[in-house]
């Protein structure tokens, strides 16, 4: 297991992982969409074989998925996401599955979405879908259900850029979070050790917290007051069906414990929530707000 052909491989987790499995003496192959993005330009520069490719031409990776021993199968993000998104995901996901056992990939490694079986029941073709597929496929494999990761809070849509928490999940119920690295460090170990992990489904997270702990984290490192918008249902109704019913979700039963100890027998030490602000986090926030100012 050392020729890994990694999608979304310029994307926060697949960089992740690339940069790991390269310095851990894998060879990588990096799938993009645009090989002259900053982002491929780095990972090429540490040592991955650039492919320019797109997963919903899934056919034209024939040859590559044919040399590589392993497949870090993660999808393209969705940000408003309704049925038919769903159902393309899905249908692209089984299509890269299909053709990595038709063409010999040894094992595949699926980034998936923490909860992603609890989702099925208003979500019948999602991530889920493609878990079972795999791990029903005759091919070795592993799912990986990564938790909220927490460089989510950069995004436009928290509005910490503009001294705002915009939040749409219920504000006092704490889910997990994870940072990206541990995501790709995790990976990496799985790949190592993929016999071990062959036909698991290992949901991967680290603290609890819930949103108005996390906004009074930010008030201390950030040393001000933030503005806390919380986003009615109706609204996120509004804005995506499907996202307002995760919401619920959440807030009417939550998300399974973690296996914390099963983690933590193969990774001992998980980045945690202060530590992701101090090291990176505030940085890029005031970053954000100097360029909303």
């Amino acid at each position: 297991m050392k020729k890994i052909l990694i999608t979304g491989a310029t994307g926060k987790q697949g960089s992740a992982l690339a940069y790991e499995l390269l310095k851990n003496n894998f060879e990588v192959f990096a799938l993009t969409r645009n090989p002259q993005s900053l982002q491929a330009f780095s990972l090429q520069k540490a040592g991955a074989v650039l492919v320019k490719g797109d997963l919903e031409d899934v056919e034209g990776l024939r040859d590559i998925l044919r040399k590589v021993d392993g497949l870090y199968l993660v999808l393209p993000p969705v940000w408003v996401s309704n049925k038919e998104t769903d159902e393309k995901e899905a249908e692209i996901g089984i299509r890269a599955i299909r053709l990595a056992k038709e063409q010999g990939v040894k094992f595949v490694l699926y980034s998936s979405v923490l909860g992603s079986d609890k989702q099925d029941s208003f979500r019948p073709k999602f991530k889920f879908t493609i878990e079972k597929y795999l791990l029903d496929s005759g091919l070795h494999g592993a799912v990986i259900r990564p938790a909220t990761f927490m460089e989510n809070l950069l995004l436009p849509s928290f509005g910490l850029g503009e001294d705002k928490f915009i939040n749409p999940l219920p504000e006092d119920k704490a889910i997990s979070w994870v940072a990206t690295n541990d995501i790709g460090t995790f990976a990496r170990i799985i790949f190592q050790n993929y016999k071990e992990f062959d036909g698991k489904t290992i949901d991967f997270g680290g603290e609890l917290y819930t949103p108005k702990q996390i906004l009074q984290l930010l008030e201390a490192k950030l040393e001000q007051a933030i503005n806390f918008v919380q986003i009615p249902l109706d609204i996120l109704y509004q804005q995506s069906e499907t996202f307002a019913k995760l919401v619920e979700m959440i807030d009417r039963e939550g998300y399974d414990p973690i296996d914390y100890e099963l983690i933590s027998s193969w990774m001992p030490k998980l980045t945690r929530f202060e530590q992701w602000l101090d090291e990176t986090g505030i940085k890029k926030i005031k970053e954000l707000q100097v360029e909303n100012n």
